[in-house]
């Protein structure tokens, strides 16, 4: 296999091009989005992260790596990596029109032999019941003719440690040889070794590492490892499972950050306490709402399959209805913190920082940000926004602008340099009468000199 064709070059497809290419693929990036694709051309990522720009300079000066819109360039591919984003509709529903979009526009090209890969995240039964069928439609080849596979993506946004050159991988695929060649293409990449999921166990023992910030990561195959699942449905549960292990956990935490907030607790002491337990625990900690494309929506895409089967996933339900309702919870303790300082939410203007769904990132797909804004405006607040790294409508040019005549600060995004430039203000002098914390950022040491009404999610009141 010489020529790997990547379907979409966003926050998973472009690193994997880039991997790719720097390991020798000819590889061509499909992508029909003119402003990303003019990017690209000129050599600069559209994707805000040093490793992702790292890894698309050496593709590019490998002169492997062929970003264009030209259907053409797929006509002689060995390897089609599928990495179109796959999101839920207005009421929850996957949307799965981006994926056979994709699917249509690669099977006329593909071949007897070749692999065809699906990266997007999908429930359980999407490759056989969908992306075959179509696949042998248009192509007029059997199933037998061309491997087909699912390896789910993991990325982790703004992580200098664990990116898209180490994570290990899962695949499955149609048959155990389609399984056994897609593994072996991604060990060519990642440059790990293969493992057979029924071996992990008694064969392996856990390596600890660490990250560029001192986090401990525990993880139980080798970095860049890929292992193969015994079906593809398990391969396409991988990935929505995973995210819904840490949905539910989410969700749980944030349930505990209510109840420490009605008996006076202080729930990120209580979970760092919890912490010191080496075995049995996360740690995961509340905030004011669950973002990005994966833990938002990957919950979603398994309640479909579990339903479509005849079975109502009750705590998968409760998770994500207790996680999104916590904006709206974020908006009634900032409501309550003005009520004490005797100003009304109507009429008040309030800072509101972050945008994006996680730090440093410059990913806005699902952020709480977006409901808190729509709930502070039918409130009639006045909003005063800003986030360093994405930019929406009417935001203010820096965090000093933003609470320049706000009298409340709501941080929903804590990017670190928003968190420096607020540090260096003067906040009993500007002011700013309450602060709601949305990610427990901000420590009491730093709080405690401020003249402010301060509250965390789940953490006791700070302040006058």
């Amino acid at each position: 296999m010489k020529k790997v064709a990547v379907i979409g070059l966003g926050y998973v497809g472009l690193p994997l091009a880039s991997l790719c290419a720097r390991q020798g693929y000819k590889t061509v990036g499909l992508e029909n989005n003119p402003s990303v694709l003019t990017q690209l051309l000129a050599g600069n990522s559209h994707i805000k992260d040093e490793v992702v720009d790292g890894l698309l300079k050496e593709a590019l000066t490998s002169g492997n790596f062929t970003p264009t819109d030209d259907l053409a360039s797929l006509s002689d591919c060995d390897v089609y990596l599928i990495c179109v984003p796959t999101p839920i509709d207005e009421k929850h529903d996957p949307d799965l029109e981006p994926l056979e979009n994709a699917v249509k526009t690669i099977s006329p090209f593909v071949n007897k032999g070749d692999l065809v890969v699906v990266e997007s995240t999908v429930f359980p039964g999407t490759c056989e019941e969908i992306v075959l069928p179509l696949i042998e439609e248009i192509s007029g080849l059997k199933s037998t003719d061309f491997y087909l596979a699912h390896c789910p993506e993991r990325i982790n946004p703004g992580d200098l440690f664990w990116n898209s050159s180490n994570i290990p991988r899962v695949v499955g695929a149609i048959s155990q040889q389609g399984a056994e060649i897609a593994a072996r293409f991604y060990a060519a990449i990642l440059g790990g070794p293969v493992y057979d999921v029924r071996d992990i166990k008694s064969s392996l023992s856990p390596k600890f590492t660490r990250n560029v910030e001192g986090e401990l990561k525990v993880a139980q195959v080798a970095l860049g490892s890929v292992t193969m699942m015994r079906s593809i449905r398990d391969a396409e549960a991988v990935k929505a499972m995973e995210n819904t292990v840490r949905d539910v956990n989410i969700a749980f935490v944030n349930e505990l950050a209510k109840i420490s907030d009605v008996l006076d607790l202080d729930v990120v002491d209580i979970i760092d306490g919890m912490a010191t337990k080496p075995f049995g625990k996360g740690p995961f900690y509340p905030g004011v709402g669950v973002g990005g494309h994966c833990i938002a929506v990957d919950p979603e895409w398994l309640k479909a399959a579990a339903n479509k089967a005849g079975y109502m996933p009750e705590l998968i339900n409760l998770a994500r209805t207790t996680n999104n309702q916590m904006p709206a919870y974020t908006i009634s303790m900032l409501q309550d913190l003005l009520n004490e300082c005797g100003l009304p939410l109507k009429g008040t203007e309030v800072a509101v920082l972050g945008v994006a769904y996680k730090r440093n990132v410059d990913d806005p797909r699902e952020s709480p940000f977006y409901p808190v804004r729509d709930l502070l405006l039918q409130k009639g607040a006045k909003l005063n926004i800003f986030d360093s790294w994405y930019k929406v409508e009417n935001t203010v040019n820096s965090v000093q602008e933003a609470i320049e005549n706000s009298s409340a600060i709501v941080i929903i995004t804590e990017h670190s340099d928003i968190i420096e430039q607020l540090k260096l203000i003067d906040i009993s002098a500007s002011g700013i009468k309450v602060i709601v914390d949305g990610r427990n950022c901000l420590s009491e040491d730093i709080v405690r000199d401020w003249d402010v009404l301060y509250r965390g999610i789940g953490r006791r009141a700070t302040g006058n």
